[in-house]
């Protein structure tokens, strides 16, 4: 058992980082939290990550390395008093929400159509993308430990975060709380000299001025894997002469139950947070839109057309997921005793009872051209005019997909879904692999809303085949 009063080092880390994608506060279809774990402070000034966030973040991180799971074991995770007290503490963060938060709505995706699905509202409350903070902890390190070994791990494991397999909050799936480390400081104190154990509990300038070291995240290595991800990047189009409708209203977190016509926006304005600390306005397809209206949907009609939809779905033909039904059957059946769903969907996308394994992160459009369109709707009885509206449209932009595959758990057939995920985006080429404008997403599907792809997929593995 671990006793942090007999141990007499401590690494001292201090971490910059930016966040590359918003955070997920909260979600639901009202004032409902989901999985994450940020918070507002009482005031609503500010954005709270406690430390327990920033140690899950690293202790997940590590679990990914070799020689990493042991110190992984040793953070947070008490193991019926094995290790006792956790070896790291992390100061919690503070976020200044000077830049306000917006709200993300819309529906969710109907499996079976690949359109708006009726009833299924949501809406996300998020954070700007590009937001700044540190990540500051200590660790204490015992005299059976390898004092270097730690110290590069800690290291590699903040290399895994910026990599985006995990993440800040809520929303692992959809893109959110991804992150991108730029340096990291570290000091090693004596606490058996007076002066070192001044700087205990402190993480300003001073206390790295001297006897510390600088890593530029950049520069440092690729660490050794042994739960293994892929990232996928691929440059993307919105075809021309397309029309994507923007949704441009953003309401307050309770607001959405209020508005008479639900909303099927999947194209939003969205903001970040630049380098300077200004604030942009930037269209963006969130990775919720692309995950489910693209991969997901396409990735099922194939399987569908194959005859596979029974090996991808549970037994219901809406697409809905019936986990619980399935188990039930499968624990009558005394030759298969599985006590998870073992069809594809659950397993590569996720369900009420276990998280996905494929991340598609949001896509900010550049080189964006919109257009205002006035329009009338008319009484279908009448043909009267009973609404006057406007809508902004993109008719031009490129985006980069960015997608994440853990490949770490097997029994989800993880090689499979990469092959088809690269199979939707080699059918996205204007090379005629599937109809013209097949492939598209928008309310305004129906007509329009065609995407291309217009390069070769990059392919980045990490960790061992």
């Amino acid at each position: 058992m671990a006793n942090i009063l007999g141990m007499k080092k401590v690494l001292k880390y201090s971490a910059g980082v930016r966040f590359r994608t918003p955070l997920l506060l909260k979600s639901g279809k009202d004032d409902v939290f989901s999985d994450s774990t940020i918070e507002k402070t009482y005031d609503g000034k500010f954005i709270h990550i406690n430390g327990y966030v920033w140690a899950s973040l690293i202790r997940r991180c590590l679990a990914r390395l070799k020689n990493g799971l042991e110190v992984a074991e040793r953070i947070g995770k008490y193991n019926d008093g094995k290790f006792g007290v956790s070896q790291m503490w992390c100061e919690p963060s503070f976020i200044s929400l000077s830049y306000g938060l917006h709200v993300r709505y819309g529906n969710a995706v109907d499996r079976k159509y690949g359109s708006a699905k009726e009833g299924a509202l949501f809406s996300d409350e998020i954070t700007p993308s590009g937001l700044s903070t540190t990540i500051n902890w200590n660790y204490f390190v015992s005299e059976q430990e390898d004092e270097k070994l730690i110290k590069t791990l800690f290291i590699d494991a903040l290399k895994v975060a910026s990599s985006g397999i995990e993440n800040v909050g809520g929303g692992w799936s959809y893109g959110f709380g991804r992150m991108e480390v730029k340096e990291v400081k570290l000091r090693i104190l004596d606490l058996s000299n007076e002066e070192d154990l001044k700087h205990l509990w402190r993480y300003d300038d001073a206390v790295f001025k001297e006897k510390s070291e600088t890593f530029e995240m950049e520069k440092w290595r690729d660490p050794s894997i042994l739960k293994p991800w892929i990232s996928i990047r691929s440059e993307a189009r919105i075809v021309e002469g397309q029309l994507l409708s923007v949704a441009n209203k953003y309401p307050t977190f309770n607001e959405i139950e209020s508005l008479t016509d639900y909303p099927d926006s999947f194209v939003y304005r969205g903001y970040v947070v630049n380098g300077d600390g200004k604030v942009s306005s930037k269209i963006i397809i969130p990775g919720r839109t692309l995950r489910q209206a693209i991969f997901s949907v396409e990735i099922e009609r194939k399987l569908r057309t194959r005859n596979e939809s029974r090996v991808f779905l549970c037994d219901s033909l809406a697409g809905s997921c019936t986990c619980y039904v399935c188990e039930g059957k499968r624990r009558g059946n005394k030759n298969n005793t599985a006590d998870y769903c073992l069809c594809s969907k659950c397993n590569w996308f996720g369900s009420t009872d276990r998280a996905g394994i494929i991340s598609v992160l949001d896509a900010p459009l550049e080189d964006v051209e919109t257009v205002i369109l006035n329009r009338i709707q008319l009484c279908e009885h009448s043909v009267q005019n009973i609404n006057l509206f406007s809508t902004e449209y993109v008719k031009k932009g490129k985006f980069n997909l960015e997608i994440l595959i853990d490949l770490s758990e097997e029994r989800t057939d993880p090689i499979r879904l990469k092959e088809e995920v690269l199979w939707v985006l080699e059918q996205m080429k204007n090379e005629k692999k599937s109809p013209k404008g097949w492939i598209r997403i928008g309310a305004s599907s129906t007509a329009t809303g065609q995407l291309e792809v217009l390069s070769n997929p990059l392919i980045t593995e990490w960790g061992p085949r």
